[in-house]
């Protein structure tokens, strides 16, 4: 294919450049052969490169390696673990012929129940685009393409393919597409792939406002959007909004829609010209990589796999130190039962399109017998099942009970089973199976060593045995390695150092999304508005299981001093340093959480927000600086009518180690050459007071005393004050403050 696009396009034909804009098949884009133009493959790849050569799916996946999931990369909140994943799956993908990996995504985890909040980041915004960015930018330096996705709010699987999103601007700038025009900004993805849902009455697939006026007018994207699978319903519409490529294909009758509809002048042939053109510079830049189809280095990723997997593995309790199981803690003991069907039946990934076929598959009792089988005698029980019916399951609890009574460590595997947690459809609640509740509880009232390992992709409830076991380790969805992984902790060869990057309820009505997820007739209404995770948890000082950012440790670290300015002039940044001292007797990584609040914001604002974290590896006894650092542009919050702002105020920087454990509060004062605009006659006196420049204005008009003898009528727009007020306020005043706040 010649390098000179406008060129081949002088030579296509409006039925072979609509035939363009729709894919080959069902993972290929279309090939004009007339003019040796090629197909290239787009894959799902988030945790792994699923290259399935059969658009019915009757074949399987080629091997590849299965990484830890999302949920699983983002509890690591490490840049360099990001990486070393993006570039394992680039190689796969050249090792493999993929040219452009479907990931990775960043919508927001608005509720636990959503069905693929295992393929999601988090629900902070400023986390997932981080990580995005680094996952982005390693794959796409190593010549294969990404797919940014889902754009946007594509927040749950009940009726994912019609739900109308009803979302206010605010909480869509600040917290849906937040992640998404950081992530473009910063690494511009060769590809956005628009979602199955819409968002206030228009399908992602053919919404103007976003494709087009926020996503490339706004945010300057110029590469490749393009739909989901089987997501667009009018095909010239989404072609007129700014979409790109319709996937999967052929589809002759759509690419038939937009000859006639150029032909009728409907359409201007130049809008077509212009997305034929993106599709072929993706073709140009996926050819410049050479696709060697050489075979994957499945022993070095499988090892990788296994790293990378023990730094997302999260400590959630460890009552007593009972954890690591060092050899000196084994001298005196002799025994350990293992229990659960998914310490055999490994949970390791999610269900749906993102699901790799492993090149190796470890199992939790094998890596625990290879582990420690010279120091303890290891038993096995299932104790549960998720096939069998009641009964069959009281027999098996029975049976582990017997076995538990006597052993010095139980290890009980528990989570939410495949057909629970799985793409196309929502969880009903955040409970675990009521058989392994049962044995849970009922192992730990024979046993106090007990040690609970959970599989699943978001919050559960725990709260039925939470209090009664000395140990409880999120493993999360760890990949294909997550077994020995997880071993290597148990055994204290590896001190977890992963972070919820979600807030985990005490229970689900506790959810801010509650009264209005999953929606009904039709529509969703995002009520919550901004006040999503922490930030409403944080807004109602509402108790939590485990808060954001929350996670242990087999050593301890202290936050022994902080550096940071007392003012920030416009435009700077804002760098701080925290020295962190490692206390306790293991080497061991902390990761260390900047949020900042604003004083006195022309808009509410929540308690707290993340915009800076690092993560920093000590030896006992070693203390280190730290140095954050945060864009002055990442202060700023969305006001509908002034767009992202950064007032001039007094903010507070928080320093934690998890949303709820902060170390150091600092003020600062921020500068800004930003000027919020906002106040009109008709806004009520008391918020001319409220508003920095407004009270300006008012004070240099009025005197304290006609201010405080305004008393009754301050919640009245400010021009009525003549009317009721006229011996205090007179219409001249009104119109001096008025012209004195339009000049500030």
């Amino acid at each position: 294919m010649e390098k000179n696009i406008d060129k081949i396009l002088k030579e296509l034909t409006l039925k072979e450049k609509a035939s363009l804009l729709s894919g080959g098949d069902f993972w290929q884009t279309e090939a004009v052969e007339r003019l040796d133009i090629p197909s290239i493959f787009l894959v799902d790849g988030p945790h792994g490169v699923r290259y399935v050569a059969d658009r019915h799916h009757a074949d399987p996946a080629k091997k590849a390696t299965c990484f830890p999931t999302a949920v699983n990369l983002a509890a690591s909140w490490d840049l360099a673990i990001i990486e070393k994943v993006a570039a394992a799956l680039a190689e796969e993908a050249k090792a493999l012929g993929v040219d452009v990996l479907l990931g990775p995504g960043i919508n927001i985890k608005r509720s636990p129940l959503g069905g693929r909040n295992f393929e999601y980041f988090s629900e902070d915004p400023f986390l997932s685009a981080r990580l995005a960015v680094k996952f982005i930018r390693t794959v796409q330096k190593n010549g294969i393409g990404t797919s940014l996705k889902h754009y946007t709010a594509n927040n749950q699987e009940y009726k994912r393919f019609s739900i109308d999103a009803q979302i206010d601007e605010r909480p869509l700038r600040e917290i849906y597409l937040a992640a998404f025009e950081k992530v473009v900004k910063e690494a511009n993805p060769w590809t956005i792939m628009a979602a199955y849902n819409q968002i206030n009455g228009d399908f992602a697939t053919e919404n103007e406002y976003l494709l087009k006026d926020i996503l490339r007018d706004e945010w300057g994207h110029d590469n490749l959007i393009v739909s989901d699978w089987w997501a667009v319903h009018n095909r010239v519409k989404a072609l007129k909004a700014g979409l790109d490529l319709e996937m999967p294909g052929p589809d002759p009758v759509n690419d038939q829609k937009i000859v006639e509809a150029v032909e009728a002048g409907e359409l201007a042939e130049e809008k077509v010209d212009e997305s034929v053109t993106r599709i072929l510079d993706l073709i140009l830049k996926a050819q410049s990589t050479t696709k060697e189809k050489n075979e994957l280095p499945a022993a070095e990723h499988h090892q990788l796999a296994r790293e990378v997997a023990a730094e997302t593995i999260i400590l959630l309790k460890n009552q007593g130190d009972l954890l690591p199981l060092t050899e000196a803690k084994l001298e005196e003991k002799e025994s350990l039962l293992v229990v659960g069907e998914l310490a055999e039946e490994v949970r390791y990934q999610g269900i749906g399109s993102s699901q790799v076929n492993p090149t190796r598959l470890d199992t939790h009792y094998q890596a625990l017998e290879d582990k420690f089988s010279e120091q303890l005698k290891l038993h096995y029980t299932p104790g549960y099942s998720s096939e069998a019916e009641r009964e069959e399951n009281e027999n098996l609890k029975e049976k582990a009970l017997r076995e538990a009574e006597n052993k010095d460590y139980v290890i009980i595997y528990a989570g939410l089973p495949d057909k629970v947690e799985a793409e196309g459809y929502d969880r009903d609640d955040m409970q675990l199976p009521e058989a392994q509740n049962q044995l849970i509880k009922e192992i730990a009232a024979a046993n106090p060593n007990i040690i609970v390992v959970l599989n699943n992709g978001s919050a559960v409830d725990l709260r039925e045995w939470i209090d009664n076991v000395s140990a409880v380790i999120e493993a999360g969805l760890p990949g294909q390695a997550g077994a020995l992984a997880l071993a290597d902790i148990i055994a204290g060869e590896v001190n977890p150092s992963a972070k919820l990057a979600e807030s985990y309820p005490l229970q689900l009505e506790d959810n801010p999304s509650y009264l209005n997820f999953p929606g009904s007739s039709g529509t969703v209404r995002y009520g919550e508005g901004i006040y999503i995770g922490y930030r409403y948890y944080d807004k109602k000082n509402q108790e939590l299981l485990f808060p954001f950012g929350y996670g242990l440790s087999y050593t301890e670290f202290a936050y022994r001093a902080l550096e940071a300015p007392d003012h920030l002039e416009a435009g700077e940044k804002l760098k701080v340093k925290v020295l962190i001292e490692n206390t306790g007797l293991f080497k061991g990584k902390e990761i260390v959480q900047l949020y900042i609040s604003q004083n006195n914001p022309g808009l509410d604002r929540p308690p707290k927000e993340l915009k800076a974290f690092g993560k920093i590896e000590l030896d006992a006894g070693e203390k280190q600086w730290l140095e954050l650092e945060v864009d002055h542009q990442d202060l700023a919050y969305y006001h509908p009518d002034a767009g992202w702002i950064v007032e001039a105020d007094q903010f507070k920087i928080m320093i934690g180690a998890s949303s709820r454990d902060i170390k150091f509060t600092e003020e600062i004062q921020v500068e800004s050459r930003q000027r919020l605009k906002a106040l009109t006659a008709e806004t009520p006196l008391e918020d001319w007071l409220a508003d920095p420049l407004g009270k300006k204005a008012v004070t240099e008009v009025l005197s304290s005393e006609q201010i405080e003898e305004a008393g009754f009528f301050k919640p009245w727009p400010i021009y009525r004050l003549h009317f009721f007020a006229a011996d205090q306020v007179s219409l001249e005043e009104i119109e001096e403050i008025l012209d004195i706040y339009r000049d500030l």
